[in-house]
Formats: structure tokens, sequence, C-alpha cells
């Protein structure tokens, strides 16, 4: 029984969370991406269309990373975020990673990570 109420919360909670942003869902189109840096690490880049400002002044972002191999046999890795960034703290979190929710996600600093730096000063001066 415990596990049945278990999955209606969940799936609950995760119908509750789609139609409380459905207001900011928009048909799938063209993405402007930009390449923001490259570095030892990977590349950054940016959708310019997607950074929507939401009402407590703080953004939303679409980024994409691209890891780069650690070896020879590792082709690298993908992944597309999305971020919400507080311009006045310098300040973001991740709310999605590869399509998958974030909930617990923590406000964080870059902790001099240029790639983030980079993300964050973009986002902000173009909002």
């Amino acid at each position: 029984m415990r596990i049945i109420s278990n999955l209606l919360y969940f799936f609950f909670s995760l119908l509750l969370i789609i139609l409380n942003f459905a207001s900011y869902s928009y048909a799938v189109g063209n993405v402007d991406w930009v390449l923001l840096k490259e570095n030892g690490d990977g590349k950054e880049w940016l959708d310019k269309g997607s950074i929507k400002e939401l009402p407590n002044g703080e953004i939303s972002v679409l980024t994409k990373f691209f890891k780069n191999p650690t070896n020879s046999d590792n082709d690298g890795q993908l992944s597309l975020y999305v971020m919400r960034i507080n311009c006045d703290e310098k300040k973001f979190k991740d709310t999605s990673i590869n399509g998958i929710p974030q909930f617990n996600s923590k406000w964080q600093t870059s902790n001099n990570d240029e790639l983030i730096d980079v993300v964050i000063e973009n986002s902000c001066s173009d909002y």
C-alpha cells in the first residue's frame, strides 16, 4: 500500500509541476546556440532565445555543455541544462539536467568555473 501511495504522490507532484510551468511552455522552435567558451574541460553553449525573465527577478536559461573526453576510449559527453540564475548575487541552480527535473537543487556560486561564469555573465547582460 505504501508503494502505491508513493507512486501516486510522485505522479501528482509531477503533474503539478508540469501544470505550474504550462504558461511558460512554447512550441518547439529554432534554438539560437551561441558558443560562449571552450577550455580544457569542454565547450559551453547558451541558447540566446531561451533567456526568460522570471517574476522574482531571476532568469531561466538553456545551456549545453560538452565535456571533453578523459581518455581515448571516451567520446565525451553532451549535457543540456536548464538553469535559474540570480544575476544580482551571481548564483545559479540547475532546475533540469538532460530533461530530468532537479527538485532539490540548491543555489550555488560558480566556484571560479570559467564556463559557468561566462554563462552567468552573458545571460545576465542579455536580459
